[in-house]
């Protein structure tokens, strides 16, 4: 009987014997000091982000990116939505200047300004206005000129930094003027940018003297800066000499500005006004004497009064109608 069980058994179809429990997944450190499972997929992942294709092409454009990280974006921008900087520091008369209209010629014939200006989100925007400037003052007035994009970079910054930036730019391209630098000294202080000049001089690698010297003339009362020819003219180190004679003569300096004023915009030396201001041109009698040359040989000498008279003493022969048709047109007559 045992024997027929046991050759009947062997008909019988065992099921297969279970398989061995899954190996636990991989895992990680998640940089908390815990270990974290991997799933099943997300090893599959792994692996095709290692070796296929697709995975190369992402891990070269991660390296790519990562070379931009902290760079700043540039944006072709219409000129009309940027306002000039609250603390700007060029004075009109640099947009008339023959440097300037050399700037302008340049981007005329590029279509754009090469080098791109800066600029930052204005907050609010107002009016259509979008953006402030930060530096590019004269690159952006080019470009509002000619009404062609203006290529700008757009990064928000602080008041403090945008003063140090465009400070910074200025000196590296071209320099202010001593005036226009007190100017922009006088409207940082005056913001409360910088707790003094010292510290303004310090921050912005400045010398302190030379900023002193500039914020004086940034000081000076408007009728004696209209007595030159243009701001621009007034050295820094006519500074002390200035602030002297206002202390001493105010009112000296100021009726002299005053009647340099009056004559018009007759072009005048600038060493000639400062003179002039000072009282000094009234101790000599003359405030500008000037020769004029040909071949070596003084033709003829130009002498202007204290008082704002003119001579001429004409040296060589000359057709006096002709001198009589340019003196008319020089007087307007």
């Amino acid at each position: 009987m045992t024997k027929k069980i046991a050759e009947k058994s062997k008909l019988v179809n065992l099921l297969p014997d279970p398989e061995p429990p899954m190996a636990p997944p991989a895992a990680v450190d998640d940089g908390l000091g815990q270990r974290k499972a991997y799933t099943g997929v997300g090893q599959m992942m792994g692996v095709l982000g290692r070796s296929s294709p697709l995975g190369k092409e992402l891990a070269e454009v991660k390296a790519r990116l990562r070379e931009y990280e902290g760079s700043v974006p540039l944006k072709l921008l219409d000129p009309r939505t940027i306002t000039r900087s609250r603390l700007a520091n060029r004075h009109e008369s640099e947009f008339e200047s023959e440097d300037f209209a050399r700037l302008k010629g340049e981007i005329e014939h590029a279509g754009v300004n090469v080098q791109p200006v800066k600029v930052r989100p204005l907050e609010p925007p107002r009016d259509g206005v979008q953006y402030e400037l930060v530096f590019g003052h004269r690159r952006h007035r080019a470009c509002l000129e000619l009404g062609v994009p203006v290529l700008a970079m757009i990064e928000s910054v602080s008041d403090k930094l945008m003063w140090l930036t465009m400070d910074r730019e200025n000196r590296e391209r071209r320099n202010l003027s001593p005036w226009e630098q007190g100017q922009s000294i006088q409207r940082a202080l005056q913001a409360g940018l910088f707790s003094s000049i010292r510290r303004l001089a310090e921050e912005s690698g400045m010398d302190h003297s030379n900023a002193a010297k500039a914020l004086r003339l940034a000081e000076l009362p408007a009728a004696v800066v209209a007595a030159f020819n243009s701001p621009a003219d007034i050295q820094l180190h006519w500074a002390r000499p200035l602030s002297e004679a206002l202390q001493q003569d105010p009112e000296g300096v100021l009726a002299r500005a005053k009647s340099m004023a009056a004559r018009g915009t007759v072009p005048r030396a600038p060493k000639a006004v400062l003179d002039e201001l000072l009282g000094h041109s009234q101790a000599r009698g003359v405030a500008d004497k000037r020769q004029l040359k040909k071949d070596g040989k003084t033709v003829a000498v130009l002498s202007q009064k204290a008082g704002g008279g003119l001579a001429i003493e004409i040296r060589q022969p000359v057709d006096m109608g002709e001198v009589e048709s340019l003196l008319k047109k020089l007087l307007r007559l």
